[in-house]
């Protein structure tokens, strides 16, 4: 992959007026010699976050495009967003480059370089921004909060692959190929565990999948957000895809023209 690849930077977000103008202003700065566009995913904002990117659309900003989406029930849909905003991405036959992040300035605009020169340089498929290599960083969060991702990553490393160290982190990168393997597939979670559903996919399909370290800066992560009937949903919900993962019923066996599923 060369240079002139059209990037996307897939970013759910909710409620994040505070962050999403410096975001936005980050990642101009990083790419701001490169073709991309950032497809934004808005659950149904009430902080005025939907108002300042509408703002930003009507100056005329064309490396931005907006979906507005009102969340139904509780708990994170950022899996559905994220799917979303790839099936967006896919339209456009010149997007070469999908990146994921979160829309709290938990993931650093200044390492997107780093992960797209992962993917360009044609070594992988996949790109993760690691929390737990070596060299790696995390700042800004709580013990307790340190302790659960550990010990709940170190879980989903013994179901699925202990060759990938990190399957929470949301800032991705992959190529079209892997973009159109994941549409064509039947995603069954919208939720946060759409990410281990993903990472499943790309596994049974022998994608090639790199990780570099990364600087992780927690956000408004407290103990007190996390909920026990959250962490129980998650754990069925990671030995189900691990389920159909060591079954061998991820892959696909219809062309990958197929119509994309729609996530639930």
């Amino acid at each position: 992959m060369g240079e002139t690849n059209k990037i996307v930077i897939l970013l759910p977000v909710l409620n994040e007026i505070e962050n999403i103008g410096p975001l936005l202003e980050r990642i101009r700065i990083q790419l701001s010699e490169r073709n991309y566009v950032v497809c934004v995913v808005d659950d149904g904002s009430r902080d005025g976050t939907a108002e300042f990117l509408r703002a930003e659309l009507a100056r005329g900003d064309g490396h931005l495009h907006l979906i507005e989406r009102t969340k139904s029930g509780r708990g994170s849909q950022r899996g559905g967003a994220l799917f979303a905003a790839m099936k967006w991405g896919l339209r456009d036959d010149d997007m070469a480059v999908f990146v994921e992040m979160d829309g709290d300035l938990s993931h650093r605009p200044e390492e997107l370089p780093l992960g797209l020169a992962k993917i360009e340089s044609g070594r992988a498929d996949v790109a993760i921004a690691s929390k737990y290599l070596p060299g790696s960083k995390v700042t800004n969060r709580p013990m307790g909060r340190l302790i659960v991702s550990r010990i709940c990553n170190w879980l989903v490393r013994g179901v699925i692959t202990s060759r990938i160290t990190d399957y929470s982190n949301g800032y991705r990168f992959y190529t079209r190929r892997a973009a159109e393997l994941v549409a064509a597939s039947k995603i069954r979670y919208g939720s946060p565990i759409y990410l281990t559903e993903v990472m499943a996919i790309w596994i049974a399909h022998d994608v090639t999948i790199a990780e570099f370290p990364s600087h992780y800066v927690g956000r408004n992560e407290g103990l007190s957000k996390l909920r026990f009937i959250d962490l129980v949903k998650a754990s069925v919900g990671i030995l189900e895809v691990a389920t159909r993962l060591h079954l061998n019923k991820l892959k696909i066996e219809d062309s990958l023209q197929a119509e994309p599923a729609t996530a639930k």
